[in-house]
């Protein structure tokens, strides 16, 4: 069965490429870039390392959310999740829906379209519509 890459659950998610040279380093090109813009736009995001699964390493928080990137083969998912270990949820789930397009717009180059059966994703440029 095929994959893609991964993302938690009920994630706004934000997909783009990552292309490495032999000079590239994924930490440097794309963590460090979400985590020192990110907070340009929503100044209450803080660093952290937490891991949410295996794949989905969150590198910002603030009260309501996680923010993280996965990558798989060259695939970068930019993602924002609410905490759902909060009193608070429904707040946390305001926050993000109220983000997510100017998360989408800022961080995503391209338009997740389907999965087929055997779990590969098929995606478009973001802005071909």
């Amino acid at each position: 069965m095929g994959r893609s890459v991964s993302s938690p659950s009920n994630a706004v998610v934000a997909y783009n490429t990552w292309e490495a040279d032999e000079d590239a380093d994924f930490q440097w090109d794309v963590i460090d870039d979400l985590v020192n813009y990110a907070p340009t736009l929503w100044p209450s995001l803080t660093p952290c390392d937490r891991w949410l699964d295996r794949e989905d390493h969150a590198v910002l928080e603030n009260d309501h959310a996680y923010v993280g990137v996965s990558e798989y083969c060259g695939l970068v998912a930019y993602w924002i999740v609410a905490k759902d270990d909060t009193d608070n949820a429904g707040l946390a789930e305001r926050w993000v829906a109220q983000v997510a397009p100017k998360f989408v717009e800022t961080f995503g180059r391209l338009r997740r379209l389907g999965t087929f059966s055997n779990g590969e994703a098929v995606f478009e440029v973001a802005n071909a519509a």
